[in-house]
């Protein structure tokens, strides 16, 4: 069926749409919970792909992609840009301003965790391969960054260091795990040998091995004895020179680093999982005694860090208390926050962060759905609500500042895990080895409206509406120089909308009810 947007918005229809493609191949399965809608299953020798648009269109048309709570999932559709709006007492209007210009996009990705790595690795090869591409093809959504953890995580089987060996200050018996060399690295691998552009991976690490901590165990919180300068902190600098040295043995090369995963859970004694306290202070004394002589002598002296890798309710503060010392200064490139408080945090630290530091980028370096009671079942097959939590932040998130957005696990299984600490979440793709298939998740598809054609390089501009409205929108100006606009209806009405922008006339359209749309012109 033609939208209905034809009806209002043009008096020839044929001019307005020129083509419609449903989803290629989507194999709908219908999730069991109240309100559940579909995902989309894959297996070996079926996935449905997302059809590129035509990039020698002559300028005089729009392709929008549509996903929906009950239709369509990113559905493609081209239609005529109009050199007079139609009917503009309709609906709302929107003006592109690709004059104001904002932040630098980096990408979107998400983690290679051990729990993703495994699962991902349980599937045939033809099954892991359709997997990998909806990741990170030109067929998929074009994911280019990705978090890799240092060690292990909760999203893990086990707790392990790279060296448990207690006082082994020389780290002798530092060894990669099978974890990164039969799961994570050939992954990553894959992974580059199918994008069509460079994949950023920066690391994580969660803990420190537990022998170099004040509680001796890796969970449970505590930090490191001493402090910078001391015998533990530059043996903990040299663990992650030889992180970065042993993956570059094996082809696999980093672009940042985290210096913790969440430092402030590293002061909650009995911490369920892997942590360890880093405050600001702390870390950059860190910074300038230990980790950056270290990293340089092994040859990473460019490799530039990122600070935080926690909650968005500590900035600016945290970044004030590191960003102020000019001799920490020149080893940091970004800001790294997570998602899991910015319903009580507001987004506006975001851009006081970026007012107070310009130079320095700012990216969500953690997200995911199903952690907390509130949320219900920690995998829900079918949760459309899940996605529009993560096209909403994400458009929070860019619109103060931010420039990247990485996911949590690429994968997991259909409790949430595994992980060995039971604290079992969603993700994008859930994986049933035993049938030897996948599922799309709608997250996978909201995930997909941005990172498939925002690319790298791509710039924030100005989109601004003539009323009030219930959209989230963004806007970008492409390298291509291509505008690329999203739309995020969260209502239950389908609401008419008017585009326009100085170089491209009118487009006219609807942005259905629970839906997302992609414009690209």
């Amino acid at each position: 069926m033609l939208p209905k947007s034809i009806l209002w918005c043009s008096h020839l229809a044929f001019s307005l749409v020129l083509l419609l493609h449903g989803v290629s191949g989507c194999d709908k399965l219908y999730g069991t919970h109240d309100g559940a809608t579909f995902v989309c299953r894959c297996s070996a020798d079926h996935c449905d792909t997302v059809e590129d648009f035509d990039d020698s269109e002559d300028g005089r048309n729009s392709v929008v992609y549509t996903s929906s709570k009950w239709e369509d999932r990113m559905t493609k559709e081209t239609i005529a840009i109009q050199d007079i709006p139609q009917y503009p007492g309709v609906g709302v209007t929107f003006t592109v301003d690709r004059s104001r210009r904002f932040q630098e996009v980096i990408g979107f990705g998400g983690s290679f965790s051990d729990s993703a790595s495994i699962n991902i690795m349980s599937l045939s090869d033809g099954s892991r391969r359709n997997l990998m591409e909806a990741y990170f093809s030109s067929r998929g959504i074009g994911y280019n960054i990705a978090r890799v953890p240092m060690a292990s995580t909760d999203f893990s089987t086990h707790e392990y260091s790279y060296d448990d060996v207690d006082g082994d200050f020389d780290l002798e018996h530092f060894a990669l795990t099978e974890e990164d060399l039969v799961y994570k690295i050939p992954l990553i691998q894959e992974a580059q040998s199918l994008s069509q552009t460079e994949i950023k991976l920066f690391a994580s690490p969660w803990s420190a091995p537990g022998w170099m901590k004040t509680n001796g165990q890796m969970r449970g919180g505590g930090m490191l004895h001493g402090s910078p300068g001391g015998r533990h902190y530059k043996t903990w600098a040299k663990y992650f020179a030889r992180f970065f040295q042993e993956y570059e043995k094996q082809g696999v090369v980093f672009w940042s680093l985290t210096l913790q995963n969440e430092p402030i859970s590293g002061l909650v004694p009995g911490y369920h999982f892997q942590s360890m306290y880093l405050g600001p202070n702390v870390s950059k004394e860190f910074i300038k005694k230990d980790l950056g002589p270290a990293m340089a002598d092994r040859g990473y002296g460019d490799m530039k860090y990122m600070i935080l890798d926690d909650q968005r309710m500590l900035l600016p503060g945290w970044a004030q208390m590191v960003l102020s010392d000019p001799d920490v200064t020149p080893y940091i490139n970004g800001i790294a926050v997570h998602w899991y408080y910015d319903y009580i945090s507001s987004a506006r630290r975001l851009h006081e962060t970026h007012e107070l530091f310009p130079d320095y980028f700012i990216i969500n370096s953690e997200a995911c759905t199903g952690s907390t009671f509130l949320e219900g079942d920690d995998v829900i097959l079918g949760s459309w609500e899940r996605g529009e939590q993560y096209s909403y932040d994400i458009i929070e998130d860019f619109n103060n500042w931010v420039g990247a957005w990485v996911d949590w696990n690429l994968a997991l299984d259909q409790q949430g895990g595994p992980n060995w600490a039971s604290n079992y979440v969603d993700s994008p793709i859930i994986v049933d080895s035993v049938k030897d298939v996948f599922y799309k998740q709608p997250m996978f598809y909201h995930l997909g409206h941005f990172s498939k054609f925002v690319p790298p390089g791509s710039v924030r501009v100005d989109i601004s509406s003539s009323r009030h409205t219930d959209l989230e929108t963004l806007a970008f100006e492409r390298p291509d120089g291509k505008t690329a606009a999203i739309f995020l209806n969260r209502s239950e009405r389908s609401i008419p909308i008017h585009m326009t922008d100085a170089r491209g006339g009118y487009i006219c359209n609807e942005v259905p009810a629970r839906g997302i749309q992609t414009y690209i012109w």
